[in-house]
């Protein structure tokens, strides 16, 4: 191995841009060895130390920074390799979970098969024992007759002399009528059969009955650790932009994702929101009122919404926004007169349904409503605490009726379960985040559990956003992390 330094190392010495030119010096500008026509041309106003002097200090330096690398760094680095390996297993695990399940599912599909193919055939043996009934109820009539005629022709030929006048002419009349009903006997008359007729194979059918592979990696791209309050929420307005709200009623801030701050709102609010247009919508829990803005900031309106506090803010498919609004009493014991509801309003301010009760008018749907998203599908999920630290996420259809409430069912920890911020990403699947597990999870558009995205020993994530390829997270801790999102 030390040979094979030493060999590269040599390789090294000779200037790539200047034949014979050894390199003599190091550039600290450019991080590169340099040779004499090197300082001349291109690095002539560099800072630069000849190599001799850079390796003076390097002998004296080195041992102590290795020896730093070792204790602190590697431990921590090997510790990182276990942590690979262990979601290597997990992969080969889940790849053994699926394989069960999938064959498991197949084995479901082949025995209801197999049911349904013995049922259309024990349909189609009871069908035909009922024609062959009909069938031999005719022929057995039809042979009654026939043996009939056989015995009476017999018996008038041969004993046609010694018979009674009055029987001739009863054996006669009796022969004639029988045979006119025998006559009427033909098989051609009568039809009865059972025919199978198979349908189409339809493959596109049996795919969506059989369920679908949900397919999802995230690698983090950024980590933005820069602010001492906890990120509220994040909205971005492109893959490389968001904007940031912290605490009750501060300024927003929009930060691109080397956390450079490039703007900031003129006014404070709690939330904001960037529509598609452009268009700019504060809640301010202060003030009690909602203002929309031109993309300038001048505002086109202000909506006041006393008695109740606006909060939250997230926009729709179609433009809309989701506001949550509360009153101004005690958070988690309820009166008759307390409010808790989201509304669905324009971007003029104008509302369009409220959600307030269940379908009976009287039961609450939430508690303390936090955040909201609408699905792809028109769903609206929503984070609604139950308490300073337990909630739900309550999904209802658009018309406000409820649809299921998700507590948590399927996670691996035995804590209570308190969302902080849900999502939905173009597949329709519902990414939430909680907070006593440190975790981003998904959940399936029916509210079944499907996988953790991302768990933390000591971040505790708290609010999420999808913009493209792109999750951005904010925690409490004050960090953002952006990710990108293959789905």
């Amino acid at each position: 191995m030390a040979a094979s330094i030493h060999k590269f190392q040599f390789a090294l010495r000779m200037c790539e841009n200047h034949d014979r030119k050894e390199l003599i010096a190091y550039c600290k500008t450019c991080e590169k060895k340099i040779c004499s026509s090197c300082i001349k041309e291109e690095h002539h106003q560099h800072d630069w130390e000849t190599i001799t002097d850079i390796l003076r200090e390097k002998k004296r330096s080195l041992p102590e920074e290795c020896k730093e690398i070792r204790t602190k760094n590697l431990p921590g680095l090997k510790k990182e390799i276990g942590r690979f390996d262990r979601k290597i297993q997990e992969e080969e695990d889940r790849f053994g979970q699926n394989k069960s399940v999938l064959n498991s599912s197949r084995q479901i599909y082949i025995d209801n098969i197999n049911k349904i193919f013995d049922d259309r055939i024990d349909e189609c043996q009871q069908k035909s024992e009922d024609a062959k009934q009909i069938y031999e109820g005719k022929r057995d009539g039809l042979k009654q007759k026939v043996e009939y005629l056989d015995m009476v022709t017999t018996a008038l030929d041969q004993d046609i002399n010694t018979l009674p006048d009055h029987d001739i002419l009863d054996m006669e009349k009796e022969m004639r009528e029988e045979l006119e009903k025998a006559l009427s006997y033909s098989a051609d008359k009568y039809t009865c059969t059972t025919l199978f007729v198979s349908r189409q194979f339809d493959v596109q059918a049996l795919n969506s009955m059989i369920g679908e592979i949900h397919s999802v990696s995230m690698e983090e791209t950024n980590d933005i650790d820069k602010h001492s309050h906890f990120i509220k929420s994040i909205k971005p307005v492109s893959d490389t932009k968001a904007w940031l709200t912290f605490g009750l009623n501060d300024h927003a801030k929009l930060l691109n994702r080397t956390g450079e701050e490039l703007r900031t709102t003129k006014t404070p609010c709690y939330d904001i929101l960037i529509s598609k247009n452009g268009e700019c919508v504060l809640s301010n829990a202060m003030k009690h009122n909602i203002t929309f803005h031109t993309k300038d900031e001048g505002t086109i309106t202000t909506k006041d919404t006393k008695p109740l506090i606006p909060t939250f803010i997230n926009k729709t498919e179609n433009d809309d926004i989701l506001v949550t609004l509360m009153d101004s009493g005690d958070r988690f014991n309820l009166v008759p007169t307390s409010r808790r509801i989201v509304q669905r309003m324009t971007l003029t301010g104008k509302v369009l349904h409220t959600y307030e009760f269940r379908e009976d008018g009287k039961t609450r749907l939430f508690t303390l409503p936090m955040s909201t998203a609408e699905n792809k599908n028109t769903d609206i999920c929503v984070v609604n605490w139950l308490s300073k630290n337990s909630g739900e996420l309550v999904v209802l259809h658009k018309d406000g009726h409820m649809k299921y409430t998700y507590k948590g069912e399927g996670l691996k920890h035995n804590k209570e379960f308190f969302p902080g911020d849900v999502e939905c990403d173009d597949k329709c699947r519902i990414l939430f985040t909680e907070q006593y597990s440190r975790a981003i999870y998904m959940l399936s558009a029916e509210g079944m559990y499907l996988c953790t995205l991302c768990q933390y020993e000591e971040l505790h994530p708290l609010v999420i956003s999808i913009h493209g390829e792109h999750i951005w997270c904010g925690f409490i801790e004050g960090r953002v992390k952006v990710f990108k999102y293959l789905k």
